[in-house]
């Protein structure tokens, strides 16, 4: 895998100026761009969010192919699983090159009103046995720090994305990772600011909320020495 650097778009990105913003994007070589999965602002729940299940298709038809799109991630846990599989997933898996990350999710940084208790291994062999998926040239990684979450990654060939946390943590990931045989996914963490490590990784910059000036100024300075 080569290095590559990602973004992951901040909760009002659509807001205002998304046109000149994603020229701004295309412009910087930006290898993917990503969007959460939150039904409410993470930074200020005052605040609007973009509702991912419609921007990501818009997002999807305004690159055009130009940069992959993804989900970083998609919480298995925040709807039932039928809803998660006809409103989400097999849509998603209709686009060509998608990246498409998986988690349990927690109440520590959104509180839900309604947890279910999904198999993200059903989700998993789900995704993985769709043709579209295989057909498309789509990745799955999955994120989180547990053993079981390495456990998967090392049963299926997948990805793993680490949300930012400890150095000893993404070192450890990229030690099983390295064992893996043609991943289907990536090896990714997102971040602030540039780290680097002696191997390849793919950088997800978490962009924070701004206006069109700060958003340029933002993502010109990650990619200016690149």
């Amino acid at each position: 895998m080569n290095r590559k650097n990602s973004l992951l778009l901040p909760p009002q990105f659509f807001e205002t100026d998304s046109d000149k913003k994603i020229r701004t994007i295309l412009d910087l070589g930006v290898d993917a761009l990503y969007l959460f999965d939150h039904f409410k602002n993470p930074t200020d729940s005052t605040k609007p969010t973009y509702i991912f299940t419609e921007e990501i298709f818009s997002l999807y038809n305004k690159v055009k192919n130009d940069i992959e799109v993804g989900v970083c991630v998609l919480n298995v846990n925040a709807r039932d699983l039928n809803t998660l599989f006809n409103d989400i997933i097999d849509p998603l898996l209709e686009l060509k090159n998608i990246n498409i990350g998986l988690g349990t999710g927690d109440n520590k940084y959104e509180k839900h009103d309604e947890i279910f208790d999904n198999d993200i291994e059903v989700v998993i062999n789900y995704i993985l046995k769709n043709n579209n998926f295989i057909s498309n040239n789509s990745t799955l990684f999955i994120g989180g720090n547990s053993q079981s979450k390495l456990d998967l990654v090392q049963k299926y060939n997948l990805g793993i994305n680490q949300w930012m946390g400890l150095d000893s943590d993404f070192i450890d990931k990229q030690n099983v990772y390295k064992n893996l045989v043609n991943p289907i996914g990536r090896l990714s963490r997102c971040v602030t600011n540039k780290k680097i490590y002696e191997f390849d990784y793919e950088k997800i910059f978490v962009v924070k909320d701004s206006n069109l000036k700060i958003f340029q100024e933002t993502i010109d300075n990650i990619f200016k020495n690149d």
